[in-house]
Order: C-alpha cells, then sequence, then structure tokens
C-alpha cells in the first residue's frame, strides 16, 4: 500500500527539500508543484530526489484566487494519472512540515479508513465571510480599477448564488482523502462546469470549494470536520502564525501529523527541534 503528499510550494526550496527528505519512506510519494513565477532550474536538485514528482503544468498563483484551485486540481490530476492506488492523498505545502515520523505518518495513512480529513468552520464563523462568495472579486486579475468594476458588477448583475443549489461549506484548504474521494471530486468539477465558473470570482476558492462539494456529495458522513494540520490562529489574522520554539512542547504532544507554518528565513533552528523530538 502507498500514500501520496501533493505538496505546493513557492519559495525556500531548502525547507522543501528538508521536508521532502524527512517525508522519504518506500510507500510516500510526493508530487510537488512549484509556482510557475519560481525559476524551475533553482528547484530542479530539490525535484530530483526519489519518489518526488514534479506536478505540470506549472500555474501562475494568485493569493486567495482561483489559480490556488487549479494548481491543486492539477496536483490531483497528476496524482490519478500515476494508476497508483493510493490510500490517502494529503494536500500540504512547502511550508508545513511532519511533526511524526515518517513511518508512523505512512501507518496512520495507510489504515483501512473511510473517513475524509477536511477542516470546516461553523455556520456562526461562516456567517461574515459568506461575502467572499456572495460578491464578486477579480483575484486574479491586475489592472486599475479593479476593486470599482467588483462592487459594480457585485450591484448590477444577477445576485451570485452557489452552483447547483448547493449550500456553501468552508474550512481550511489543507486535506487527507481517500483516493476515492479525490477522484470524485475531479470528475465532479469536470462534470460540471458551472462549479468552477462560480469559485473563479470568489475570494479564498480554495477554502470553499472541496467542503462545499463535499457536504453536498454522499461523502457528506465520513467528513470528520478538521484535518491532520496543526495551526495555531490565534492572533486572528488572515495567515496562522509562524511556528517557532514557544509553540514546541503544544505542537509536538498533538495527535496530528504536520504542522505549519514554519519560516526558516525568520527561524532557522525550529525544524532541527521537531528532529531532534522525532528521533
Amino acid at each position: 500500500m502507498k500514500t501520496a503528499f501533493i505538496i505546493l510550494a513557492h519559495r525556500n526550496p531548502a525547507q522543501l527539500e528538508r521536508l521532502l527528505k524527512k517525508l522519504a519512506h518506500p510507500g510516500i510519494d510526493c508530487y510537488v508543484h512549484i509556482d510557475a513565477k519560481c525559476d524551475i532550474a533553482v528547484w530542479e536538485p530539490v525535484l530530483s530526489l526519489p519518489q518526488v514528482f514534479t506536478v505540470q503544468p506549472r500555474t501562475d498563483i494568485k493569493w486567495a484566487g482561483y489559480s490556488m484551485v487549479k494548481a491543486t486540481l492539477h496536483c490531483m490530476e497528476a496524482v490519478r494519472a500515476s494508476g497508483i492506488k493510493y490510500t490517502y492523498v494529503t494536500m500540504t505545502s512547502g511550508q508545513d512540515y511532519i511533526i511524526k515520523p515518517a513511518a508512523a505518518i505512512y501507518e496512520f495513512l495507510t489504515r483501512p479508513s473511510d473517513l475524509q480529513y477536511i477542516g470546516l468552520i461553523s455556520d456562526a464563523e461562516l456567517q461574515p465571510m459568506l461575502s467572499k462568495t456572495s460578491n464578486y472579486h477579480l483575484v486574479e486579475y491586475n489592472f486599475p480599477g479593479k476593486f470599482r468594476l467588483a462592487q459594480l458588477f457585485t450591484k448590477l448583475m444577477p445576485a451570485r448564488k452557489p452552483p447547483m443549489g448547493m449550500r456553501l461549506y468552508s474550512g481550511s484548504q489543507w486535506w487527507s482523502l481517500t483516493l476515492d474521494c479525490m477522484n470524485y471530486l475531479l470528475d465532479h468539477i469536470k462534470a460540471n462546469p458551472s462549479i468552477s465558473r462560480f469559485f473563479k470570482f470568489t475570494w479564498g476558492p480554495d477554502e470553499f470549494i472541496f467542503q462545499t462539494l463535499l457536504m453536498n456529495s454522499p461523502y457528506r458522513d465520513a467528513v470528520t470536520g478538521y484535518d491532520l494540520h496543526y495551526i495555531d490562529w490565534s492572533a486572528g489574522k488572515e495567515h496562522p502564525k509562524n511556528l517557532g520554539a514557544d509553540d514546541i512542547d503544544k505542537m509536538m504532544a498533538s495527535p496530528l501529523l504536520l504542522a505549519r507554518k514554519f519560516d526558516t528565513d525568520k527561524d532557522p533552528g525550529i525544524l532541527d527541534i521537531i528532529d531532534a523530538r522525532l528521533q
């Protein structure tokens, strides 16, 4: 049995290399997407590691834009095209790191289970975020006056409604899904163009699209409502806290498999501390 990781990366090849080497295991394959803005030559030594596959085509990812979803879908397609019957496929990033040994991660992600590990926020938390979907957002475009134009679209165009009468759900963009569930998402999006049309004009669609599809699907009862990442949102900002030495005890005591996020340019020693704990 094998399990797969999808990894989106856009900076710090050395940090990605360290993550990939810690994930090295005969039963773990890694599918890596490098942002199209990056010089791929800089990343080639990292991408040549064993059981690491470079995802093509590469997407120019814009934060909070549909390009994030597009890159994720390319990764999912690459996993499917491999023909390997993975147990779980885990979505993560190059700024994440494992907080359990690779052997333990492999064991967890290959044991028989139908659970779909994907985060969900509560209805109360969702309500103030609904303008991200009810208004038009032109995140993927860059021209003067785009915000005013988006406001005009929102005012004059028919009200934006979720596709196919679906109820909206939201949560973290990180997940661990069974291969059949991942394939369901790919097939459903491809068969229903209205899904992509709606989320292309949503702010942060990567935090809506997969939750919405799964919670309006036969997989609904298998959704856990949480993913397998340790993340600290205590600062109350749009980005999670960069984890450091003061987080180590709580992080390592967590039953979760990975943590995010880390920046070795700002705290080069934090991954050394994690490695020491994992020995």
